[in-house]
């Protein structure tokens, strides 16, 4: 239920902090990369950030939340340009916890890239792979050395391990419920000796 959750949606520039929860998070820096999603849905570019999370008791960690851009098969995107507009999926990071859970996930803003992605489309249309694969890596490496401000959402979700930990133990429970009783197997062996017997008796008959 959302009456159990915190959940914030903020547009940061590198060095810009905000609070979700009882965290306060940091957007640290960008980053861009050619074949770099760790999800391996084999996403040429993606673009994410790296934040820095601080929990109420001082402890700090390091979310990397990431957004997958796929090329298009739209030739009217350019040559460059259909590889920044084609389908985008987002990779969100999670810190687990047994008290409560810290989601993460990035939207960049790459419209900044739009001027660069159109020069590139003319100028580059008929070259190689290899040069266009450059000229993308040029253009990723702009957004990550200049990145305009990014949309987040961080949710922070309590005691859902302990929804989990209460389902196994339940499950356990049952488990152990449906086993039998070593009274109850004895009775069994009993009945199934006492059956044999009878029909090996008859049998002699």
């Amino acid at each position: 239920s959302s009456a159990f959750l915190d959940q914030r949606d903020v547009r940061l520039s590198p060095g810009d902090t905000f609070t979700s929860g009882s965290y306060t998070i940091t957007y640290q820096r960008a980053t861009a990369k050619l074949g770099g999603d760790t999800a391996g849905t084999g996403a040429p570019i993606t673009f994410g950030a790296v934040l820095r999370a601080r929990d109420e008791n001082g402890k700090t960690f390091t979310l990397r939340p990431s957004r997958n851009f796929y090329p298009t098969q739209d030739t009217s995107k350019g040559a460059i340009g259909r590889f920044f507009e084609g389908e985008a999926t987002s990779e969100v990071d999670v810190r687990w916890g047994l008290q409560r859970d810290l989601w993460a996930a990035v939207r960049p803003d790459i419209s900044a890239l739009d001027g660069p992605i159109r020069e590139a489309n003319a100028k580059f249309a008929r070259s190689s792979g290899d040069v266009q694969a450059l000229v993308i890596a040029a253009i990723a490496e702009r957004y990550r050395r200049d990145p305009p401000p990014a949309t987040f959402r961080a949710i922070v979700s309590p005691l859902v391990s302990w929804i989990w930990i209460g389902g196994a133990i339940i499950l356990l429970g049952a488990l152990i419920a449906a086993w039998p009783s070593p009274e109850a197997r004895l009775r069994r062996v009993r009945s199934l000796y006492a059956a044999r017997l009878g029909r090996d008796l008859r049998a002699e008959a």
